[in-house]
Formats: structure tokens, sequence, C-alpha cells
């Protein structure tokens, strides 16, 4: 028998003997998620049936801007917790493992967003514009847009899209199918393929990252460019996907799942990554923004002067909620380790998650009102806004809650498993 075996057969019979490694603690056997399930479809079905009176009732372009807003939200999500798994494995972070599960459950939900992205598109295309204004036929007389008319055009947009989504879907779809694979057979060499991609795969999902957040939140303004945006747009994508893997993670605590498998231990490493990319997306955006400031140039200043124009407050409660009081509360060692804490800063995290895309989305809705000299909608119009927002988050929690119950909670035989049972943090 060669070395390789035995390993393999010593670290199983590890996971095997281990007491917390039954099937009633890391599984949702006796669990039926069709309640929950249905609980969550019937609240997208009714934000989404109350979008479409909204886009009767208020105007096309607030309906598209606040779903925009919904369907960029979990799009950051799913993005992030692709981003976590292969950084994971990419690492070999034992201390992550029984984390991952969780996080694979996220991402796998990239094909809803997929569908959802879609009537977006083909309304924009159809109507030559409403949100993205350099589909207008106006917009071929501008000297800004003729010098970006190579990139910003329909055909090569629509390009991006496909390319976009089909890489993300073959990365993920690669890491489930290994994943799978390795819980039922317990074959360690699929972790080895796992990271040898994740190598590869991480320079793909920066510059896939980037260049969507460019076509589809930058692209929103086509006079308006940054080229730290695709790192500001990153940087919020990993946050909430942290977030939402803490409330999971919480969640399943609650229902008597994972007990000694996620410890406080873990969710002092969880508290500590929500930290660093609250301090690393507040780094990102006020460089940005200073760099604009200083450099004074109106395409790039009149962006950031008409969202604090226009939502002066909630530039305010963005500037607050996404860094100063994450960045107060979760310095200290106690408050990443308590568990009723972390799951409120990980649940804010996820609100002000979503208020970044509509401070970067919806003043667009806006911007129409202002053109034709009538004035703008603001705030007046927020039941819009939530509904949009909550009737895609509604349809992205069922997927997702789907994906929980669907099999086990933790990668059954992960050889760094072990290891991973037994974490504790020093620092």
């Amino acid at each position: 028998m060669s070395q390789a075996s035995v390993n393999q057969g010593q670290c199983l019979s590890q996971i095997v003997s281990d007491s917390r490694m039954t099937r009633e603690n890391i599984t949702l056997v006796g669990k039926s998620p069709t309640k929950l399930v249905g609980l969550f479809l019937a609240i997208g079905i009714v934000g989404i049936v109350l979008t479409l009176i909204g886009a009767k009732s208020v105007g096309i372009e607030h309906a598209i801007a606040s779903y925009h807003v919904g369907v960029m939200g979990i799009l950051g999500i799913c993005l992030g917790s692709l981003f976590w798994v292969m950084l994971f494995h990419m690492f070999s972070a034992t201390w992550s493992v029984t984390l991952r599960r969780q996080f694979e459950n996220v991402m796998r939900a990239m094909w809803l967003v997929l569908i959802l992205i879609l009537p977006i598109m083909i309304l924009e295309i159809m109507h030559e514009g409403i949100l993205f204004t350099w589909m207008d036929s106006h917009a071929a007389a501008d000297p800004i847009y003729q010098h970006k008319s190579g990139y910003l055009n329909v055909p090569f947009f629509v390009l991006r899209l496909a390319i976009y989504f089909v890489l993300w879907l073959t990365l993920i779809h690669k890491f489930w199918k290994w994943q799978r694979e390795q819980d039922e057979t317990g074959n360690r060499w699929l972790t080895n393929k796992a990271r040898f991609t994740s190598a590869w795969g991480l320079l793909v999902f920066g510059l896939t990252t980037a260049f969507a957040a460019f076509d589809w939140l930058m692209g929103l303004d086509y006079h308006f460019f940054s080229t730290m945006w695709g790192v500001y747009f990153f940087a919020g994508a990993a946050y909430s996907a942290m977030a939402v893997n803490i409330l999971i993670t919480r969640g399943l605590l609650g229902m008597g799942r994972m007990r000694g498998v996620v410890t406080v231990e873990h969710r002092h490493d969880q508290g500590k990554l929500l930290f660093a990319f609250t301090v690393f997306w507040a780094y990102i955006g006020f460089s940005q923004y200073f760099l604009i400031w200083y450099a004074n140039i109106p395409e790039e200043t009149t962006y950031f002067i008409a969202r604090m124009q226009e939502f002066p407050n909630l530039t305010k409660v963005l500037v607050l909620g996404h860094f100063v009081l994450p960045f107060l509360l979760l310095i200290s060692r106690p408050a990443k380790r308590s568990g009723l804490l972390i799951t409120i800063m990980a649940f804010a995290a996820v609100v002000i998650h979503f208020v970044d895309m509509f401070w970067v989305i919806r003043p667009m809705a806006d911007a129409h009102l202002l053109h034709d000299g009538k004035e703008p909608m603001g705030l007046s119009v927020l039941w819009l806004d939530i509904s949009a927002v909550v009737g895609v988050l509604g349809l992205f929690a069922a997927v997702v809650v789907r994906n929980v119950f669907s099999g086990p909670l933790v990668p059954l035989n992960d050889p760094r498993l072990p290891g991973c049972l037994h974490h504790k943090n020093y620092v």
C-alpha cells in the first residue's frame, strides 16, 4: 500500500471517529425546506409583482433601476462566495473547511443571477437604453461616447455578458463537482485539482469581475470613469459574501446543527475577515473619491456631486454604515467572538451592501427626469425600491435555502477537515 493511501485512510478514520461528525449534526436530516423555500418564493413573487406595478404607475426607469439594484446586489454576493472558495483552496486554509460548504451553496445560485439579469439587458436593448444611455442613438454625436464606442456597443456588450457567465458558471460547476465527488469517494487528490484550478481561476475571476462592474455599474454613466471601480465592486462583494456566510452558519447553529463543527474560533476568523473588508472597502472608496476630488475633472466629479446632492443623507449613511460603525464595533477581539454581535453586524453588512448598490444605480433613474426638466423623485418612491430588492432577495434566498438542504453541511472527506475541527485562534 502506498504512503498516500495510508495517509488518506488515516485522514478518513479521524473524520469517521469524531463524535461531532454524526449524520444528525452535519446534515439537515429530518428537516424539510418546503415551507421555508415556499415562504421566500412567495416574498420574491410579491416583490416582483409590486415592481411590475411600479413600472406602470411610477415609470419604467425607476422600476428597472430598483430591480437592477437587487440583481447587482446578489451578483456581488455570489461572486464574493466564489472568491472565498477559490482563495481558501489556493492557500490550503485549514480553518475554513467547515465554513466552505455554505460559500459553495451561495455561489451555486449564480444561475439565478443570469436569469434575473436577462430581462434588464433585453429591455435596455429593446428601448435603446433606459439606464444605459450610451445605447441611445443620440449618444452617437457625443465625443466621449465616440471615444468609447469600440467598447460600448451592443454586440460586444452582449458577448461580454455571455463570456462572464460562461466562465463563472464553469468555475462553479468544477468546484461543486469535485466537492460532491470527494464527499462520496474520499479522493483527497480532488483537493489538489481544486487548488490548481483556483490558481488560474482567481485571475479569471479578477478580470471578469472588474469588467462586469465596468459594464453593468460604471457603464450606467458612460461619461464617468474610474480605474479603481472593479476593485471597489469586488471589495463590497467579498464583504457581503462573508456576511451571508455568517448568517447561514448562525442559522444552522440555531437549528441545532454543526455543533462543535463551527465554533467560536471559526466565528472569530469570520469576524476578522468581515472587519478586514470593511476597512478595505473604505480604503478603496476613499482613495477613488480623493483622486477624483484632487484631479477635479468634470466627467468624474459630476458623478459624486450628483449623488451627494440628490441623496445627501444616504451618502452619510453609507460612510457610517459601511465603515465607521463596523470598524468601531468589530475592532475588538470579544466583539468578533460574540455570536449575537457578529450576527447583527452581518445582517447590517448585507443591508448596507444593497444601500451601496442603490447609491450607485438609482440616481440614473432620476437623471432622465432632470434631463427632461422635471423634478427628481429621490426617495419618494422608496416602496418601489424596497419591493424590487426584496423581490430579488426572496428568490435568491429560496434557491440558497434549497441548496443548503440538498446535502451535507460540510465537505465530508476534505483532508484538512480534522485540522479544522481542532482549530484555535491565538490572536
